[in-house]
């Protein structure tokens, strides 16, 4: 009976130690050796401002949209404030996300008969990207407000004519822009393929500031230092605040 109860207490001691040892291990151990999770997650440390890497007198930044998706519109609304601000001192350069077969391509989507331009809010979208990209080639100085009030007063399911009165309110050429979306419509596109491939474009908006990708906030004032952290020597403009916080936008883009 003796022997029976010193190897019951030595099992019990065993067992005991090993289930302090278990609870003991499901805690991590810090520095300092007490038990605590040192691993921050990401919402709680803010994310670094973006500063362009090459630096150049006259900053570049190029906006990859489709003219009707709700955060491409939404970018737009911020870059233009930052356009306007450094007018002539940087560029931005207006782009438009292509896709090849887009729903299995045709008429519905796409611009052409091999289906290799397509966007994915429809035919009228391709064909108001294309528009923009005339009135970006022929009349440029207009074309941050032709977009400011076409994003307010057309829809997609409208744009194919309501793009006219916007355009004629603003004196744009609206004779010399359909010709354009005629005849120049294809070999502006597959200059945007091109574009959309070297840089890897999938989807709207996809910002670049001296070809370095963009990852800040969609508001004015976050673009124009973007832009202005890419200047050799940034002008006195970049030290105007803008302000206005990012709209608000929903939907699918890419």
């Amino acid at each position: 009976m003796l022997l029976w109860g010193i190897l019951l207490g030595i099992a019990l001691i065993v067992i005991i130690g090993g289930v302090f040892a278990l609870v003991g291990a499901s805690k991590p151990m810090n520095l300092s050796g007490s038990a605590a999770d040192t691993v921050k997650t990401a919402d709680q440390t803010p994310a670094a401002a973006f500063v362009a890497e090459k630096k150049t007198d006259k900053p570049v930044m190029q906006f990859f949209v489709m003219s009707f998706c709700p955060y491409g519109q939404q970018a737009e609304q911020g870059i233009i404030p930052a356009a306007r601000l450094l007018k002539d001192k940087a560029v931005f350069e207006p782009h438009f996300v292509i896709y090849s077969n887009y729903q299995g391509g045709g008429p519905t989507y796409c611009f052409d008969k091999a289906s290799k331009y397509c966007s994915m809010h429809g035919i009228s979208e391709v064909n108001e990207d294309v528009r923009q990209l005339c009135i970006w080639k022929y009349d440029q100085a207009k074309w941050f407000d032709y977009v400011e009030a076409l994003n307010k007063t057309c829809k997609v399911g409208d744009v194919d004519t309501c793009w006219e009165g916007v355009a004629k309110g603003l004196k744009i050429d609206t004779a010399k822009i359909s010709k354009c979306l005629k005849s120049e419509g294809e070999a502006m596109l597959a200059k945007e393929v091109e574009l959309n491939t070297k840089y890897g474009v999938q989807g709207s908006p996809q910002i670049f500031v001296n070809e370095q990708e963009y990852n800040g906030g969609r508001d004015a004032e976050s673009y124009k230092q973007a832009i202005c952290s890419g200047f050799n020597t940034a002008p006195e403009a970049c030290s105007q605040a803008l302000e206005g916080g990012a709209a608000a936008a929903s939907g699918s883009c890419d």
